[in-house]
């Protein structure tokens, strides 16, 4: 994809000129969020850009003649000196927040380590840090503290590190935005610990992008943190309650600060109950909830001075997130990357064909493939699995009460898919237009899992539309598992089929009717 059709063009108003022609920035955590939003406006400003991806079960969605793709992970000096060589300046946008407690802040600890070391050997002239804002005095949580000792970490090289430090980022898919989108859409009652009542300053995420690049292009700047906010500082239950009035819901808190019980363990708590309704991951959402009892507003204003432009006050940012989703505009989203587990799978052409048990149904459909593809494009999400939505909705169930991510990740864009996007409890593996959707399972189950719709013309106006069902079972349970659902596929399977001739039928006469009518001779 060019990164011209996804460029929201925060940076056309930044009062700074890019580097000298040719230099190549590296960008780390190239399939994460912010990375998503930083690399088009980089690339617009002439930068080579060098996209580090940590494996290969994340392809890269954007193509430019000055976009490099490269495979690393900051646990391996190795692959980082590689990867650094000729690199004029670097983004640290990497994190393992995904990964339980006891091991996200070790890891992310060693990571910096490595990065800062082989940064210096390699010659990078500056090192941008994207972190988070908190209080220097008082308890951090892990999650805050764990972020400022990676600054730390990098800054105690000697190549020049800008710490960019920011509270909740606002945007259409960021984990901030879609946790308070999900708590006030799912949530009427909503907990409230006192200790909850911290003041924060959420900033958009056109403004981080635009302070990310800026502090890139300014000269001599040497090692130090900024604080970057939005015009607004409020306490969170001030933010949920103008989040809810913008979506136009009524919420109540009621207070559970009498219950005789640790804070961690009443995050951890209610994290596992909002992963019942909300697509953030347990891990993620208690780190996040940890994270509300420290203030995060900023205490210095020293950015704006160097780049003198007006950051988006909460409402405004909200109501522009809003206009993005409204109009199929959300080119980035937080679950872009897989579940940690699932990361490193193999795609479905890599196993041998004995290790699969197969299930295939297939269905003649009365319409050119051009359009019975865009049909089929539209499964999952809002637009529901077609047939069967009951038993879809049972088997998300089931994978959220055992710690999945289920039904209520959803899609990107409802009419839309990319490979990479992640669609329910499925990714999208391969996508060849008019052809072929691939979708492989994120569910928990025993074994691996694919869907797979394969058009075959068979005619002008005949399409064999093939749905087929992959599954490699782990022993014992495995087997067991696929024989108790192969007794639903038959009914699920073909009744998508037959839903989707309807709808390419219906496609297909609505065109007809709206073809003019030949001239008269």
């Amino acid at each position: 994809m060019d990164p011209e059709k996804v460029n929201y063009h925060y940076c056309d108003d930044l009062p700074t000129e890019p580097l000298w022609p040719g230099a190549r920035v590296l960008v780390t955590g190239a399939s994460g969020y912010v990375a998503h939003r930083l690399i088009p406006e980089l690339v617009y400003r002439g930068y080579t850009v060098r996209c580090m991806f940590r494996n290969r079960s994340c392809p890269p969605l954007l193509s430019h003649p000055r976009i490099e793709t490269v495979y690393a992970d900051c646990l391996n000096e190795d692959d980082l000196a590689r990867v650094m060589e000729g690199v004029d300046a670097a983004y640290y946008l990497v994190h393992s927040m995904r990964l339980k407690k006891e091991k996200f802040v070790e890891t992310d600890q060693r990571a910096a380590r490595n990065f800062r070391d082989v940064a210096q050997a390699a010659g990078v002239k500056r090192i941008i840090y994207l972190g988070g804002l908190g209080e220097t005095a008082g308890r951090l949580s892990s999650h805050l503290k764990s972020r400022m000792e990676v600054g730390n970490i990098l800054s105690q090289g000697e190549v020049p590190v800008i710490r960019i430090r920011a509270a909740i980022i606002i945007g259409t898919g960021s984990a901030s935005y879609e946790l308070l989108k999900s708590l006030v859409l799912h949530n009427r009652l909503v907990p409230f610990l006192s200790q909850f009542n911290s003041h924060c300053q959420p900033v958009a995420i056109r403004d981080v992008v635009k302070y990310l690049v800026g502090v890139l292009e300014l000269p001599d700047l040497s090692t130090r943190a900024y604080h970057i906010g939005g015009l607004d500082v409020m306490t969170y239950k001030e933010l949920i309650r103008e989040f809810a009035k913008i979506l136009k819901r009524k919420i109540t808190f009621f207070d559970v600060s009498w219950l005789p019980l640790p804070v961690e363990f009443l995050c951890r708590v209610y994290a596992y109950w909002l992963h019942l309704f909300i697509s953030v991951p347990v891990n993620i959402t208690a780190l996040l909830l940890n994270s509300l009892r420290n203030d995060v507003v900023c205490t210095e204003n020293d950015i704006r001075t160097l780049l003198p432009f007006t950051p988006l006050d909460f409402r405004t940012a909200i109501h522009w997130a809003q206009e993005k989703e409204q109009q199929s505009r959300v080119f980035s989203h937080w679950n872009n990357v897989p579940p940690e587990k699932m990361s490193d799978w193999m795609p479905l052409c890599e196993f041998e064909a004995a290790q699969f048990k197969v299930d295939e149904h297939f269905i003649d459909i009365p319409a050119a493939a051009s359009r019975v593809f865009p049909i089929i494009c539209r499964v999952g999400g809002r637009h529901g699995w077609v047939h069967g939505n009951l038993l879809w909705q049972i088997r998300g169930w089931m994978d959220r009460i055992i710690g999945g991510v289920g039904l209520n990740r959803g899609r990107r864009d409802d009419n839309n898919l990319r490979v990479g996007d992640a669609v329910d409890f499925w990714r999208v593996e391969k996508l060849v237009p008019g052809r072929e959707l691939l979708l492989r399972a994120e569910m928990i189950s025993p074994g691996l899992s694919w869907l797979q719709l394969e058009l075959e013309p068979r005619g002008e106006n005949l399409t064999r539309l093939i749905l087929r069902a992959h599954f490699i079972p782990k022993p014992f349970w495995g087997d067991l598992y696929w024989l108790s659902i192969s007794k639903f596929h038959d009914y699920i399977f073909q009744g998508m089929l037959v839903r989707f001739q309807k709808q390419a039928m219906a496609a297909e006469a609505e065109a007809e009717r709206a073809r003019p009518p030949l001239a008269a001779v």
